[in-house]
């Protein structure tokens, strides 16, 4: 009997790699507590303004699988990168308008750092992808 080999592109583990980002957000949180509390909270803020819109931006651009879906598959991928830039815009100036005291390097150390994580998460936790 033959067996039927698919070569479907599948999803990444999208659960696995925000749940590694955001223990990595609470690190740098941890970390900047020796700086000081507030120091703390703007690095925590910094890595929520980078997790939350690409959570939305993974919700959006990984709802549709298939050849058949290609299109939209390509219009899901441009509102969700759209969306996550409004997204993210919208956060940092909620950040700076309501939140006093807030330690400005922290925040942006902390969002960079994410930046890089989200770069290297495929590599660190594996680039195995899962079934739909």
């Amino acid at each position: 009997m033959t067996t039927m080999k698919t070569n479907a592109i599948r999803r990444p583990p999208l659960l696995k790699w925000f749940a590694f980002q955001a223990v990595v957000v609470v690190l740098m949180g941890a970390l900047f507590w020796i700086k000081s509390p507030v120091a703390a909270y703007s690095a925590l803020v910094g890595g929520l303004i980078f997790l939350l819109p690409n959570v939305y931006f993974a919700l959006k651009a990984f709802r549709y699988t298939g050849a058949r879906a290609a299109k939209q598959i390509m219009d899901s991928f441009y509102k969700g990168e759209a969306g996550k830039l409004i997204l993210c815009a919208v956060l940092f100036a909620i950040a700076f308008k309501s939140i006093k005291p807030i330690d400005v390097s922290a925040l942006f150390l902390t969002f960079a750092i994410m930046l890089v994580t989200n770069w290297l998460t495929p590599a660190v936790m594996g680039g195995k992808t899962q079934h739909s």
